[in-house]
């Protein structure tokens, strides 16, 4: 397979996140001397180039369909890809110590398309799983609270007429659910002084509505009130005067003499 090389370099250089990038020893197919190379990996596509930022483009290996190797036998650190079939090529590198290799060898066994399809077959997996377990939670704990719900009601005591205490002591099944409460005793109020009749007290209790006195707040309409209620008392006492007066003036006439 051949790819156009301006497209390669166009990709090497652009803003898409790297993977990994560093130093390996690459080994040589004719003399097997290993050359320092500077790797690039992007998704699964492995460059190499003499030095970093360098225009000139060595190689590049796609990552399908190739096993990633530790090989002790190439070197301390070495490890190789191998893609098998015939007339395909096996690559061998060496890294300058173990941390390095191992962080390749993770690096290069993720980067292929099938894995990834494969990883992202597992997550879905996961995700549904999840999902699943997270429907069957709610439905659960929708269930207990209704449960509960229902049995709360069974224990409340049922809103209605509660029956009257007579002498028998006889107690509706209403008064026998509900709890018992504490009788408060209230206290008749003080009666008022005289004088403070007209007075509401600030820090006493506020009288019954047929106890409030007769000043209102309207002072036109409380005096014809007033003036109804007290002149009640003098009509009455002019209607006694008037018909004592009447009396009198009868009797006085009965002791004149008719002299027509």
């Amino acid at each position: 397979m051949k790819l156009h090389e301006k497209i390669l370099t166009h990709y090497l250089s652009c803003t898409s996140p790297v993977d990994k990038e560093g130093y390996l020893y690459k080994k040589k197919e004719r003399n097997a001397t290993y050359q320092r190379r500077w790797f690039v990996l992007k998704a699964n596509l492995l460059f190499y180039q003499e030095r970093p930022a360098d225009r000139h483009l060595l190689g590049v290996i796609v990552l399908e369909g190739c096993a990633v190797r530790r090989s002790e036998s190439d070197g301390q650190f070495g490890f190789s890809l191998v893609f098998e079939g015939p007339g395909l090529k096996t690559y061998r590198f060496a890294a300058v110590d173990r941390q390095t290799q191992e962080s390749w060898v993770k690096a290069l066994l993720s980067a292929s398309h099938c894995y990834l399809s494969l990883l992202v077959r597992d997550l879905g997996r996961q995700y549904e799983e999840a999902k699943q377990q997270q429907g069957s939670v709610e439905s659960g704990h929708s269930s207990s609270v209704s449960a509960l719900k229902s049995t709360t009601n069974f224990f409340l005591p049922v809103q209605g007429p509660t029956a009257v205490v007579r002498e028998g002591r006889s107690f509706s099944a209403s008064t026998v659910l509900q709890a018992p409460t504490k009788v408060v005793t209230k206290k008749s109020p003080k009666l008022w002084h005289r004088r403070n009749a007209h007075v509401t007290p600030l820090n006493g209790p506020a009288p019954l509505y047929g106890e409030w006195p007769l000043v209102g707040f309207d002072p036109l309409e409380e005096f014809s009130k007033l003036h109804d209620y007290y002149g009640q008392e003098v009509k009455k006492a002019r209607e006694e005067w008037l018909r004592s007066r009447q009396a009198e003036e009868e009797h006085s006439d009965g002791d004149l003499i008719d002299l027509g």
